[in-house]
């Protein structure tokens, strides 16, 4: 007679687990500040519902919420509302959202299995061919398009949340995003960036990929997701980002004050053009309506930068309307009319106290790691 499988209890879960009575855990796949990824088998599939399309022995990537997050109530009740919008998106740079619920104290979230290449990895590797960036960041954007048109905002894309598939026919590389909104429900609307760095040592999202409206807590739309989207494909075509400390708030500051050198300028050996070069530098504009107002405007200017190498002032961003900034309220319940969405504001010129207030609060952090380091000095 075989052992009962393990069922998922306080205690650390590990191969041979069962989630929910019905993802019993194979291996991990990775592990960050939100949770532990597993790839799972499906043992029962679900009863009814949009996640009765998950076949008993289907393989899943199975993340469940580390528990310190998952207790706190705040988090639980916006993973649900977030989860239920999520579940919706369908495209084919999109991974799905299969099943999500709570059990046990867990928060656990079925992911599409996906087999490939996470683009972090892919970029250690070299950076790559202005062509083939542009490609890949042209499928991103257009898995924002959709998330955007649905109201739903990443707050943390980065290559990490990328994974590069092959088509099994033509062997074409497919990008698939993965993670929309987790950073809403791990984080809340605000991205409180200051206050995230003393809790468990975490920012949400990640400081290199940062929006400047997003280091700074204000709101954040679909120009934000655009930044970071910029930020990807400087990295993937000179090999770094533009701005990197070994400090996550000396990095934030630099969206916030810092020139970005262009690519072509970071990396003048890799072929970039100017049409290229002034893409990435819109994408990156400091302020979100200097930006292009849309991941399909970004994606339009990269299609004619590679057709126009040398015609920059095509690729200006054209002017931005209400209902391209993907800012519908999902507080809304699923399948409740969502209001015509308008842009939310952005940083005014005209109130330097609440930018003044937080320059004050990087400086005070920045003197706090300072005196911490020469109070451990002189104690050693």
């Amino acid at each position: 007679m075989s052992e009962a499988p393990e069922p998922a209890t306080a205690g650390p879960l590990g191969p041979g687990a069962v989630v929910a009575a019905r993802y019993r855990i194979e291996t991990v796949l990775g592990d960050g500040a939100s949770g532990i990824v597993f790839r799972a088998e499906c043992i029962a599939a679900p009863d009814s519902g949009e996640s009765a399309q998950i076949q008993a022995g289907e393989r899943v990537a199975l993340k469940v919420i580390h528990r310190h997050l998952a207790r706190d109530h705040q988090i639980s009740r916006r993973f649900h509302r977030e989860a239920r919008i999520l579940r919706k998106l369908r495209g084919p740079n999109l991974v799905r959202l299969l099943d999500f619920g709570e059990t046990d104290g867990l928060l656990f979230m079925a992911l599409e299995h996906v087999q490939g290449t996470p683009l972090d990895v892919l970029v250690k590797a070299g950076r790559l061919t202005p062509p083939r960036a542009v490609e890949i960041v042209r499928q991103i954007c257009a898995a924002l398009e959709l998330a955007h048109g649905e109201g739903v905002v990443h707050r943390d894309l980065k290559p990490g949340n990328v994974i590069i598939e092959h088509d099994d026919e033509d062997g074409a590389e497919i990008a698939r995003v993965l993670d929309f909104g987790l950073a809403k429900v791990l984080r809340g609307d605000a991205s409180q960036s200051l206050t995230a760095l003393t809790q468990q040592n975490m920012v949400f999202g990640t400081p290199e990929y940062m929006a400047p409206e997003a280091a700074r807590g204000d709101e954040v739309d679909a120009r934000s997701d655009v930044y970071a989207a910029g930020i990807i494909l400087y990295e993937l075509i000179t090999g770094s980002v533009p701005f990197e400390s070994q400090n996550p708030i000396a990095t934030m500051t630099a969206h916030l004050t810092d020139p970005v050198v262009t690519p072509s300028e970071r990396a003048p050996d890799a072929g970039i053009a100017p049409a290229l070069d002034a893409v990435v530098m819109h994408a990156l504009a400091k302020k979100p309506e200097e930006r292009y107002p849309s991941a399909s405007a970004m994606a339009s200017a990269l299609t004619f930068a590679l057709r126009s190498p040398r015609d920059v002032a095509s690729t200006r961003p054209p002017p931005s309307s209400d209902h391209e900034l993907g800012n519908r309220d999902t507080e809304l319940s699923v399948g409740e009319p969502a209001p015509a969405t308008k842009q939310l504001p952005s940083a005014d010129p005209a109130r330097p106290e609440k930018s003044w207030f937080w320059l004050v609060a990087v400086l005070a952090a920045l003197l706090g790691i300072a005196a911490g380091a020469l109070l451990s000095l002189t104690g050693s």
